[in-house]
């Protein structure tokens, strides 16, 4: 049997009404078509073996030109978040849903496949918990400032994990919301935290 290319995967089919018959043969009357097959060609060749490389180290660490970490800590942390985001603080984040082990996952190599046989232990259980959840800050206006995910490392402090384009205007909006009489602190952790991924199947 013949392997299917990767490229191959990304031909888009032709509409009829765009082609013609010349001497027997089928043309192309769009060069349109021929310009976008090859530009989805070449995309897709890059994102298959961008997600094999992904999926062969296990990780992928972010610069602070991608994620930056900030830190909202102190008496009332909670109570001074819980009117700037979506979520309810006081009450636990709702987990994902667990996959069923042994259930084939879309777009997962088959060697990391879970099986009915595979124990618990090599096929990574994980526990969910309060900790961290994603989030999103609002303006005044019920407008959203940045998307994020919330950490909870204890009581009255929390890492907020924000992309760097909008950490900034994120960082004025928390001071700005910060009353006298709040006795919060505000900092940017992003040059001695870092975010790290790690990729695979939960």
């Amino acid at each position: 049997t013949k392997t299917q290319s990767s490229s191959s995967l990304f031909h888009p089919i032709l509409p009829s009404s765009t082609s013609t018959r010349c001497k027997g043969k089928q043309l192309h009357s769009s060069r349109r078509y021929w310009s976008e097959a090859k530009t989805m060609t070449s995309k897709g060749t890059r994102v298959i073996a961008n997600f094999g490389r992904l999926w062969g180290r296990g990780y992928e660490r972010f610069g602070t030109d991608a994620r930056r970490i900030l830190s909202v800590s102190g008496p009332g942390a909670t109570n001074y978040l819980q009117g700037l985001v979506t979520s309810d603080l006081n009450s636990p984040p709702t987990p994902p849903f667990p996959e069923p082990i042994g259930k084939p996952e879309p777009g997962v190599p088959k060697e990391y496949q879970s099986t009915a046989d595979t124990p618990e232990e090599e096929y990574g259980y994980v526990t969910f918990d309060d900790k961290l959840r994603a989030t999103c800050f609002l303006d005044n206006k019920g407008k959203i400032v940045s998307d994020a995910l919330l950490w909870k490392t204890k009581e009255d402090q929390y890492y907020i994990d924000v992309p760097t384009s909008a950490a900034d205007k994120l960082l004025e909006h928390l001071h700005q919301y910060k009353l006298r009489r709040t006795k919060v602190e505000i900092e940017d952790q992003s040059d001695r935290i870092g975010t790290h991924v790690i990729f695979g199947s939960l």
